[in-house]
This record gives C-alpha cells, structure tokens and sequence, in this order.
C-alpha cells in the first residue's frame, strides 16, 4: 500500500510518500521540504515540512530528494536535520567540503543574487549533513533510487550532460573561481528546467512527482499516470497541451499559495483546463480557491494506492487530509 501526502508548504513543494508493506515495515521518501519560513495566512492550514512530520510521528525518513536548489523546495531542510533522522539526501549537486562562500558584491542580477544566496544556503547544509552522517547521493542521470515488493521508485534528470556543465559551474563559483555572467545567468535559469522528476510505480500505477521541470521538457516522454504533482506550482509553464493528453492523471496536484500570482499566472487556470480535459480531478494544497469553489482548508492531500491499484482520493477517506 501506497501513501501519498502532499503536504500544504504554501507556496513551495514538499511530498511524503510512504510505502507501507505487507510485515508492517514503512520506507519513507520526503520529495523536497518547502520553505523554511511558510508565513501564516488566515483560512489556510499551511505548516513546515518539518512541522508536519513532527505532528505526525514521522521519526526517520529514509530518503529525501531535493529537485532542484530554489528555496522553496529545499530551504526547510534545515529544520528536518533537528526534526528526524535522514538515511539519505539525493539532489543534482553537492558541493566539494568544507565548502566554500560566494560573496555578494552588490548590482547582480535578480536571478544571479537568487543563485549565490541559493547556493550558499546549500553549501552550509551539505556541511550540516555530513556532520550528522547523513549520506549525499549526487544524481548524475536518470537512476533507480528504490525497489521494494511494492514500490519502484525513479529519479529522473532531463539532460545530464546540461546537469554536469551547472554541476561545473557551481562547484567554480563556490571554490571562488572566475565564472563568466553568461554561464552564471545560464546555471541559474536552468535550475527548473532541470529539475529531477520522480516517477513511481505501485500496483500497477504510475506516479509523477514532478518537481519544477516545465511541461514543455519533458513532453514528449511522458507516460500515463494515475497521479501528478503538477510541476512548478501550476504556472502557465508548467503544462502543455502534449503532456496532458500523455500524461492522462486521475488526479493532478497543484502546489501552490493560496493567493493567486498573476506576474507568473500561478496557479494558471489554463493549465488546470488542460488536465480536466484530459479527465483529472485538480486539487489545490493551499486554501486556492477557483471562481465558484469554496477554498479548502488542507494540512495534506492524501491519496491512497491499494495492493489491487485502486485510488483512495482524499474525499473517499475517512478525515482524508483535510483539516475542519
């Protein structure tokens, strides 16, 4: 059996899967951690990845995944370090130890200010990560990162040889190498694109956890699934018309705030208009709420495979996620 929890981050993305088998024994993967600081918004049930863990009992994971260095996705990481034991972290990039700093000089463009302070953060939890035994798996292409009874479990990196020039190009930058503002800008603006994607199988179904990677990267090599994490928050980027008729979900998740952003059209209707006419039931983890929909207050959205492939959506289980 099969547990899906799509933890309500606000505006980042944190996913709890946990495979429970048939002795009882539970394998627990964390796809990223959300913000650190996930603010308070009144009618929203939005918490920590840390947070939510704590609230449930969850001790250890055995693996996490962090998609891609933004930090919505990878700046809570810090608190899970003191919340729970982690087995394992796999990401694209791990800085050579002890890391160095990248200094701010001031004037840099938006999206290259965002990378060092990105890139710093990360540089200072790699170390905390190693200090507390914690192993780092760097993910250099697509790699089977586990197979049990019940579950199999795929990263998936869009271009590695793409991945290993920005691997090059951080590692320059954190040793205080000179890296030209092109290959800078470059390293930055690829963090979505190349956002590692984690596929699953279960009893016959497939699951797309999809990080950040815009729909126009990957759809031509989508496979039908049963359930997605829609990437990058839903945006107009996030979908195209190819990927929806490949893809098929049951049910497509968006993560996102629950205010909407109109510069990033985030959550974009268009793209939810894609999935339902394709047959997927769209669900929001924060209070969002379309016109003519009451907003939901969820912690999670929970969805349940069992042995025989059926799908538990969140109203069809008792409490299912949601928080009254």
């Amino acid at each position: 059996m099969l547990k899906l929890h799509f933890i309500n981050v606000g505006d980042g993305d944190a996913a709890l899967v946990e495979d429970w088998g048939p002795d009882g024994r539970v394998f627990r993967l964390l796809v990223d951690a959300g913000r650190r600081d996930v603010g308070v918004l009144p009618g929203s049930c939005r918490l920590t990845a840390a947070a939510y863990l704590r609230r449930h009992a969850v001790a250890r994971l055995d693996a996490l995944v962090v998609t891609h260095l933004h930090e919505d996705h990878f700046g809570g990481l810090g608190d899970l370090l003191g919340a729970v034991e982690i087995g394992a972290v796999y990401a694209g990039f791990f800085p050579r130890l002890p890391a160095g700093r990248i200094p701010r000089k001031g004037g840099e463009e938006k999206t290259v200010a965002g990378l060092i302070d990105c890139l710093n953060c990360w540089a200072a939890y790699a170390e905390a990560l190693a200090a507390s035994g914690v192993r780092s798996c760097e993910v250099w292409d697509t790699e089977r990162l586990v197979r049990t009874a019940d579950l199999e479990a795929v990263l998936i990196c869009p271009d590695p040889v793409a991945a290993a020039l920005q691997r090059r190009t951080w590692a320059a930058l954190l040793a205080g190498e000179p890296v030209n503002g092109d290959k800078r800008w470059w390293s930055s603006k690829y963090r979505n694109p190349g956002s590692l994607r984690l596929a699953l199988r279960c009893a016959g179904r497939r699951v797309e956890i999809a990080g950040d990677c815009y729909g126009a990267v990957w759809e031509h090599e989508a496979e039908p699934c049963g359930i997605l994490k829609v990437p990058h928050h839903g945006d107009a980027k996030s979908m195209t018309p190819l990927l929806a008729r490949r893809l098929r979900p049951s049910h497509a998740v968006i993560s996102c705030s629950a205010a909407y952003n109109p510069r990033k059209d985030r959550p974009s209707a268009a793209a939810a208009a894609l999935l339902e006419a394709e047959g997927a039931r769209v669900w929001y983890t924060d209070s969002f709420s379309r016109p003519g929909q009451a907003p939901a207050c969820w912690e999670s959205v929970d969805f349940t495979i069992l042995g025989d492939g059926t799908i538990l959506a969140p109203d069809s289980r008792e409490g299912g996620g949601r928080t009254i």
